[in-house]
C-alpha cells in the first residue's frame, strides 16, 4: 500500500504567473527558504523541460543538506506538470521517491493550483511532505502576491 498527498490552493494570479513562479530559477531559492533564518539553500540547477531535471540541496545551517530532484515528464506551460521527485535526506541516508502532477486552472479570476504526490511508502512521510508543501506555497502565495504589489 502506498499514501498519496493532494493539496490544492487558490491563488490571485494568472496561471501563467503561477506556473512561471512555481518554476523560476530565482523564486526556487526562496520557495525552498533561502530567507529564513539558520536555513541554507543551493539551487544547483533549474531545467524544466521535458527530459530536463533540477536540483536543490537545502537544510539548517551545520548540517548536511537534503538533496531534493525533479525529473520533468510532462512540462504544459501553463496547464501541467508531471515529474519524479526525490528528496534525498541526508541526516537519516533515506531516500523517498514518489510522482507529482500538477495542474494549473484558471479559476475565479485566478488560479486553483492542484498538487497529486503519489507513492509515499510511509503515512508519516506524506504527512511531513504535507507540512512541507504547505509552507512552500504559502511562500509563492507571498511571492506571487509580491509580484502583483509592484
Amino acid at each position: 500500500m502506498t499514501y498519496e498527498l493532494r493539496i490544492e490552493r487558490q491563488f490571485d494570479a494568472s496561471p501563467e504567473e503561477v506556473f512561471d513562479t512555481f518554476v523560476d530559477k530565482t523564486a526556487q531559492g526562496v520557495l525552498h527558504g533561502a530567507e529564513q533564518k539558520g536555513w541554507n539553500v543551493e539551487v544547483i540547477q533549474t531545467d524544466v523541460r521535458v527530459g530536463g531535471t533540477s536540483v536543490v540541496r537545502m537544510g539548517p545551517e551545520g548540517r548536511e543538506p537534503d538533496t531534493e530532484t525533479r525529473a520533468y515528464s510532462v512540462v504544459d506551460r501553463p496547464h501541467r506538470l508531471e515529474l519524479r521527485y526525490s528528496m534525498e535526506l541526508a541526516e537519516s541516508g533515506l531516500t523517498i521517491d514518489t510522482e507529482i502532477t500538477i495542474t494549473f486552472e484558471d479559476r475565479d479570476g485566478g488560479t486553483l493550483f492542484t498538487m497529486v504526490e503519489t507513492g509515499f511508502e510511509v503515512e508519516a512521510d506524506r504527512d511531513g511532505f504535507r507540512e512541507g508543501w504547505t509552507e512552500y506555497l504559502e511562500t509563492l502565495g507571498q511571492l506571487l502576491k509580491a509580484r502583483h504589489d509592484t
